[in-house]
């Protein structure tokens, strides 16, 4: 998404296809959504099928999904790990991230 509007015209549109299919659709307990990224707790392997179903036959776009491994998801730079009362969260880093960062000081010099 090159234009600065891009993120508001994603959450725009999600915002009225999440409408339409909560409508039908009994909205899981907990969901949220940050352009086209979804989080989402369901119950089983099948209520996740009805709702990916179901967002893409009201949207026509394509999602995949993606499942916890050993109770962690990594969601927008995020871990989050789930235990049986909570979730904890920390920092994602992905496999390909070589550790290295910009010096503050050379790029916001005093």
């Amino acid at each position: 998404m090159g234009s600065p509007l891009g993120v508001l015209f994603a959450n725009f549109v999600m915002g009225i296809v999440e409408r339409e299919v909560f409508s039908t659709t009994r909205k899981p307990p907990i969901y949220t959504q940050y352009v086209d990224d979804i989080f989402v707790f369901v119950r089983d392997q099948r209520e996740l099928e009805n709702l990916e179903i179901t967002l893409q036959r009201v949207s026509g776009l394509n999602f995949t999904t993606e499942n916890s491994v050993n109770g962690q998801l990594p969601f927008l730079d995020v871990k989050i790990e789930a235990s049986s009362q909570d979730f904890k969260t920390g920092v994602y880093y992905k496999p390909s991230n070589p550790g290295l960062f910009l010096n503050g000081n050379r790029e916001c010099p005093s």
